[in-house]
């Protein structure tokens, strides 16, 4: 009995094996994606990098088809190897195919068990061509230019962080409409630079976008900071007119949710880091600024509720509090069309607690 046991485990091992293995010498590792036009004329870019006499340099694909799985069988006929998306690093896809169910392009991605789900999403503006050779130098690395501009970006609070799976699972999610992030080609310099946040409704792309201070205000409404998350405007008092920079420390909300309406309460700790005018030892001014940044907050964070509110898209999530606790509410109709016409009230609360070394 132990023999066939001793038996048993040595021929498990032999015939043990990594059933998705493939090697990197049959296939071409893609590392970015890019998507457009419509079911049933999908054109697909994929860009692989080519190492030749001990450099590397970036190729392009191009395929097309009627879905994007047959759209990169078609790429397959350009290339020497099998395109391989493992190992994928960025999504891009036009705002224009962006506007129709957005997860028809997304199943093959999606699906596969062996398929990177870390990579990142974004929408471009415009055609994708550019974006895959822009004018301006952006290095011989064009997949890492992308994910280096939006890990940037996340880390500095000016778009989300989502990934193709957190892409994909808040697609089909009735209370929380995706955002993501918004990349545009720069007039003068021709390179690709983040533009903001795509709002969605449904699983469609809005044509609506928040800009970089909104899309930082839109991601404190979720409590969603990065690493730096700064604001700068203009301090006026008295006749004295001032530069204020501040970063903010921390965030707390309070939603207060009834049947008809939602009254949201933030607090926010700043640390100031530009301010000429000084005299930050006296409480009066330390008072001000504070009584003044309170304000401003409180303009910039209602003008982006209602940015959201005209998009139909509920991208800071207040659907899920509201369908948890509050069914008479959600019960009201379609939640995306309940939100849109919702009283939402906004204060916030500045507090500073940092002023530097200066006084």
């Amino acid at each position: 009995m132990k023999r066939s046991v001793a038996i048993l485990l040595v021929c498990s091992l032999l015939l043990g094996g990594c059933w998705d293995e493939k090697q990197y010498k049959d296939v071409t590792v893609v590392s970015l994606v890019g998507i457009e036009g419509q079911l049933g004329d999908i054109k697909a870019q994929f860009a692989f990098p080519i190492f030749e006499d001990g450099s590397i340099s970036y190729s392009t694909s191009l395929g097309s088809g009627t879905t994007l799985r047959e759209a990169r069988n078609d790429a397959n006929h350009r290339t020497k190897e099998g395109l391989d998306i493992a190992s994928l690093q960025v999504v891009l896809i036009s705002e224009e195919t962006a506007k129709s169910d957005l997860y028809n392009y997304l199943d093959m991605l999606y699906r596969d068990p062996r398929n990177r789900l870390g990579a990142h999403m974004a929408i471009v503006q415009g055609e994708l061509a550019p974006y895959f050779k822009p004018s301006a130098d952006v290095g011989n690395d064009i997949s890492s230019h992308y994910t280096e501009l939006i890990d940037t970006a996340i880390k500095y609070t000016f778009i989300p962080d989502i990934n193709l799976q957190k892409t994909c699972s808040t697609l089909f999610a009735k209370d929380l409409s995706l955002s993501l992030p918004y990349i545009k080609i720069d007039k003068e310099s021709g390179i690709p630079e983040i533009a903001g946040t795509a709002l969605f409704s449904e699983k469609k792309f809005t044509g609506k976008t928040l800009d970089k201070k909104e899309s930082i205000i839109f991601n404190l409404l979720r409590t969603k900071q990065g690493r730096y998350t700064r604001f700068s405007y203009m301090w006026k008092s008295g006749g004295k007119v001032s530069p204020l920079t501040v970063e903010v420390n921390s965030i707390h909300k309070d939603w207060d949710i009834s049947n008809n309406k939602i009254n949201t309460f933030y607090k926010l700790k700043f640390s100031v880091e530009e301010f000429p005018h000084d005299s930050l030892d006296e409480k009066k001014t330390v008072k001000e600024v504070e009584d003044f940044l309170s304000k401003e907050l409180t303009k910039d964070f209602t003008k982006v509720i209602h940015k959201l509110q005209d998009a139909k898209s509920d991208a800071v999530g207040f659907g899920r509090p509201v369908r948890a606790f509050h069914p008479a509410l959600w019960e009201k109709g379609d939640w995306t069309d309940t939100f849109s016409e919702l009283d939402i009230n906004v204060e916030v609360k500045a507090e500073i607690t940092r002023n530097g070394i200066l006084n």
